[in-house]
């Protein structure tokens, strides 16, 4: 239902800005290829970067470390695809690690929950990131005097999002007992709703998470460079944005791209699509065009942020996805 919502709501405002479509083709069939060649330079690097930020969580949990790189490319291209396809709140991609670690030979609980650990750090780490590149893009809207309400509720249901699952997170890492509840629910609510006996659940992933969160607890220093990964990962997206919007005569103003960037992954963020889908592109041609920009050329920059960013690693990663799964091991 929601879905079809948004699809009738993007329809409608396509429909109402139809005389600007000839103008976003003419940006598109124009497009310097210079910049196209930027932005796919940049969208390399982006993605190289979310694989530093894998393995700097892997490190410090014990997973595994730098050295992974190349085996880890296209792991990571493939857990970025699944979260692409499924609004999990980052979980989805676990699998193409958890598939990973078991090709590689690491089908113990403790293995396995390093693994997890590791996983889960990084997603998270993502999202704290992100609340820097999001505090720089609402500091510029707000000196500029260009602050929404959109935003403003955008940013609070962030913000109420983020805080609960932070809060849940420490909670259950500061008591071994919680997050063995915690980590065990899944399957007891599955038993309840099929009306099966209880099981017993082998919680030894739970405590080799817990233990690795604890190492990370008497070591914060060693967390600083997955920061320092997740805080870029916004940063190149920012300047793919950027990259896209001077190929299409957008205008060369890396201010405004990021303002656009912070904006639209906030909407999709709180969006109820996969992806983002509809909320990432209404909220960053909007602002785009608040800052001056045709609606038109801010559609074509868009999609051609877009293209860069999810439909190229959709692509690539659900293929990658598909050969993780149908792999021996």
């Amino acid at each position: 239902m929601a879905a079809l919502v948004v699809v009738a709501a993007a329809a409608a405002l396509v429909w109402a800005n139809r005389h600007e479509l000839p103008a976003a083709g003419r940006a598109l069939r124009d497009a310097d290829p210079a910049w196209l060649a930027v932005g796919a330079v940049v969208l390399l690097i982006w993605i190289a970067d979310w694989v530093l930020l894998h393995l700097a969580a892997r490190r410090v949990t014990g997973a595994g470390g730098y050295h992974e790189f190349a085996r880890l490319l296209p792991v990571t291209l493939a857990s970025m695809a699944l979260n692409l396809a499924v609004k999990s709140g980052n979980v989805a991609g676990l699998a193409a690690f958890t598939l990973d670690s078991r090709r590689q030979g690491a089908r113990d609980p403790a293995g396995q929950g390093r693994v997890t650990g590791a996983y889960l750090a990084a997603a998270q780490t993502a999202e704290v990131g992100f609340v820097v590149t999001l505090a720089a893009g609402l500091a510029v809207v707000s000196w500029d005097g260009r602050l929404e309400r959109a935003e403003i509720v955008a940013t609070v249901l962030f913000s109420a999002g983020l805080l609960v699952r932070v809060v849940a997170l420490v909670a259950a890492v500061r008591s071994r007992e919680v997050l063995r509840r915690v980590w065990t629910l899944p399957g007891r609510c599955w038993d309840r709703l099929l009306r099966r006996r209880r099981a017993a659940r082998d919680t030894a992933a739970a405590d080799e998470f817990y233990d690795a969160v604890a190492a990370i607890r008497t070591r914060p220093a060693a967390a600083v460079p997955a920061v320092c990964f997740a805080v870029a990962i916004d940063l190149l997206g920012a300047v793919v944005l950027w990259a896209s919007m001077i190929a299409v005569g957008a205008g060369d103003r890396p201010l405004v791209a990021l303002v656009a960037y912070a904006v639209s992954t906030l909407f999709g963020i709180v969006g109820v699509l996969p992806g983002g889908i509809g909320f990432v592109e209404v909220g960053a041609a909007a602002a785009l065009a608040s800052y001056g920009v045709p609606v038109g050329v801010s559609a074509a920059a868009v999609l051609v942020f877009r293209v860069f960013v999810f439909w190229l690693p959709l692509a690539l990663g659900g293929l990658l996805a598909w050969r993780l799964r149908a792999s021996p091991g």
